[in-house]
């Protein structure tokens, strides 16, 4: 095993605690810095006023159902199972993504067979094998990056076997068709990432001194992490970023880092957890440093912990969430359309919401509501995909 291979494999292990992977460490910084005031009162500088109107955008529930293409037949997979391959079945939202997997190939008289990946390579490559020996109609797979479990997946090709790569980027002179495609989180990603920055850029009237805590793992997770800061830069040309990764492997470092960047640079008055996989101990460590009433906060995550605290946590601008319950119909329409020999999609029309101090109490904080996912607003797109499935 060669170094490099041996850092992913440590870093996939460290998902189990939540979606993002992450490795590495990285400084940097932009900007000047100023002084910060209330995001939910009159924003004074043009770049806050923009931040606060795309955030007002982003904070609206989804109404309808979207354009989500052509008809497809999904005759081949009635009666068949497909795989769900998350990278680490407990973190995150991927038992959501689960559950509507389920309940959209249902839809179609298809069944769903789960094998978690543990976060780990091995875990990856017995689930995958798996799938080669039965035979399934498809296979789809959740943030594993093709590069940790590549001869599996080739083995999957080999059979004939279509293969959705979700959560994922494809790798350079890696080849795809129909039956082998990637589903480039980029979008999603992205969206959600502006939302948790313009939350502190329309707080802080334009001039925040922001802690960013980066993932470095994963190439998509990189690209958001990169997106971040890169967005930080345009929208925000007075703040100050201070980038530290971090290494969820070793979560108890993380309080620390927190503290200890804060109590070096005082002018800091915002941490931004790339994903709510550690924001607790982001908590923990501002806490540590003394900075409770001065340190505000925002980050990105979907789960009914994270969303609550938006509600009991005044240090908490905001969360912005992806809507996991659509990404497993997206995904689902992806293999029907693999299944039936076309090319699925190279992106569905984004229906993230990011969750605000003004808009947390209109939400039903149950585990029922973040199943079906009714935070996000209408779930018309079930329908809708149903139609175009001929479906139910």
């Amino acid at each position: 095993m060669n170094t490099s291979f041996a850092g992913q494999r440590r870093s996939v292990r460290s998902v189990a605690a939540g979606l993002g992977l992450a490795a590495g460490l990285a400084v940097s910084a932009c900007g000047v810095s100023g002084a910060a005031s209330d995001a939910s009162g009159t924003a004074t500088s043009g770049v806050a006023k923009a931040a606060k109107a795309h955030l007002e955008k982003l904070s609206q529930p989804v109404s309808g159902a979207p354009d989500l293409g052509d008809p497809v037949d999904t005759s081949k997979v009635a009666g068949k199972t497909v795989f769900y391959v998350p990278i680490a079945l407990k973190a995150g939202h991927f038992p959501f993504v689960q559950k509507n997997l389920q309940e959209a190939l249902a839809k179609v008289g298809a069944d769903l067979h789960t094998c978690d990946g543990q976060g780990n390579p091995s875990g990856f490559g017995a689930c995958l094998d798996q799938a080669v020996q039965q035979r399934p109609a498809a296979v789809i797979t959740d943030y594993i990056p093709y590069e940790l479990a590549s001869t599996a997946f080739e083995k999957l090709r080999s059979a004939g076997v279509p293969v959705f790569i979700a959560g994922a980027k494809q790798p350079q002179g890696v080849a795809t068709s129909k039956a082998f495609a990637f589903g480039d989180p980029e979008n999603y990603g992205f969206n959600a990432v502006e939302g948790e920055a313009d939350a502190v850029i329309a707080d802080s009237d334009g001039k925040a001194h922001v802690l960013f805590l980066q993932l470095n793992a994963s190439t998509a997770i990189e690209a958001q992490g990169q997106h971040t800061i890169d967005y930080f830069k345009r929208a925000c040309p007075h703040c100050v970023l201070t980038v530290k990764g971090v290494n969820l492997g070793i979560m108890s470092n993380i309080p620390s880092l927190v503290s200890s960047a804060l109590v070096r640079d005082p002018g800091i008055g915002y941490v931004v957890p790339q994903t709510d996989t550690y924001l607790a101990a982001a908590v923990s460590g501002v806490q540590a440093a003394g900075k409770t009433r001065s340190i505000k906060i925002s980050s990105s995550g979907d789960v009914l912990a994270s969303v609550q605290q938006v509600k009991s946590n005044p240090q908490l601008l905001a969360m912005a969430g992806t809507n996991p319950p659509y990404l497993a119909w997206t995904m689902a329409d992806s293999v029907f359309r693999m299944v039936a020999g076309q090319a699925p999609p190279e992106t569905y029309p984004v229906l993230n919401r990011v969750f605000t101090k003004q808009n947390v109490n209109s939400l039903d904080l149950t585990t029922a509501a973040e199943a079906g996912g009714q935070w996000f607003g209408s779930t018309g797109y079930k329908q809708a995909f149903a139609n175009l499935w001929s479906a139910k």
